[in-house]
């Protein structure tokens, strides 16, 4: 149960589970577990007159047991069949999890796509306040989860350490792939006194002002970046797709 819970917990976000329905899952498979230790309990329960008469003396030959006896390898076959049955209720999804993985040709994301919000509402260039963060989709692709993208907001012209990139964040908005590259769980917590964005599953740290690269953890590659601009109306736009695959190494590999 230990393991296949850490299956999940690293899974379950590259499909987008509802966490109302893990809950459930999760307390299903206790459930049906309590019950499978009640079963065991109450066949086994000894009943409380342990006295039978004496037979006469002779040799002792085996007797068939009546058929209400449960036998102890029966009671125990029980118990696994219904341990082993609601464990297979959890075990679905990730497997499922594991099979998904991004189209070898990108994300969502195309040049002056709006950068929407999930409930569909555009970003504008000033939405957030400072160290504000919210997650974002290309516009019409709220259904591609591997298009995610955090847009954290800084102070407008701190220092971005690879040359190049200074224009991709108007404003001090600067957007990075959700998906982190370690396990694909979702990157979701912003600390902003240190400008990091951290991954809950494995603690993976990354680093928004030196272009997602990672500082702790297990990850060992940067978040892509994606550039930004902002259109005639003042939402913030994609200037096209990642640059860098998003996701784990292994979401690409072929062989």
């Amino acid at each position: 149960l230990i393991l296949l819970g850490i299956l999940w917990g690293r899974n379950a976000a590259a499909v987008h589970a509802n966490p109302a329905l893990v809950g459930w899952l999760g307390a299903l498979t206790f459930v049906a577990l309590a019950a499978a230790c009640g079963l065991a309990a109450r066949e086994l329960h000894a009943p409380d007159d342990l006295t039978e008469p004496r037979k006469p003396h002779g040799p002792s030959q085996p007797e068939p047991l009546p058929p209400d006896v449960v036998s102890r390898r029966g009671v125990f076959g029980r118990i696994w069949g219904l341990a082993l049955g609601a464990v297979a209720i959890l075990g679905v999804v990730p497997f499922v999890a594991l099979a998904r993985r991004p189209s070898p040709s990108g994300t969502a994301w195309f040049p002056g796509a709006r950068l929407v919000m999930p409930g569909g509402k555009p970003l504008r260039v000033d939405d957030l306040d400072l160290g504000g963060v919210t997650t974002v989709f290309p516009e019409g692709h709220l259904e591609a989860p591997e298009s995610a993208t955090l847009v954290v907001r800084v102070e407008d012209g701190l220092p971005i350490a690879l040359p190049g990139r200074e224009s991709w964040t108007p404003r001090g908005n600067i957007a990075y792939s959700k998906i982190c590259t370690h396990a694909g769980c979702p990157v979701a917590i912003y600390r902003r006194a240190s400008y990091q964005l951290y991954c809950p599953c494995h603690q993976s740290v990354f680093d928004v002002l030196r272009a997602g690269k990672p500082v702790s953890g297990p990850a060992t590659r940067a978040l892509p970046q994606l550039a930004l601009d902002v259109d005639g109306q003042g939402y913030l736009i994609a200037r096209g797709d990642y640059t860098d695959p998003v996701g784990p190494d292994d979401w690409w590999r072929t062989v």
